[in-house]
């Protein structure tokens, strides 16, 4: 069973729109970024259902992504 992800675009725009949580905007990115998720919260002892948990890995990710293009 196939499962469809919306655009990130469209993530974006529901979450500002207050249509989805930040929580369900993690999840929705990617299979793989919602893997990375759970364990980025299993490892930093965060509750995965928490929106300030999402906005603590969203800030984690970007950070790595300036790192990254910094280099």
């Amino acid at each position: 069973m196939a499962n469809h992800n919306p655009s990130y675009e469209d993530l974006c725009q529901q979450r500002q729109e207050g249509q989805i949580t930040d929580v369900e905007f993690v999840r929705q990115i990617s299979d793989e970024v919602a893997d990375e998720y759970e364990t980025f919260c299993k490892d930093e002892g965060l509750n995965p259902e928490r929106n300030e948990s999402a906005l603590a890995f969203l800030d984690f990710k970007e950070d790595l992504f300036e790192e990254s293009i910094s280099n």
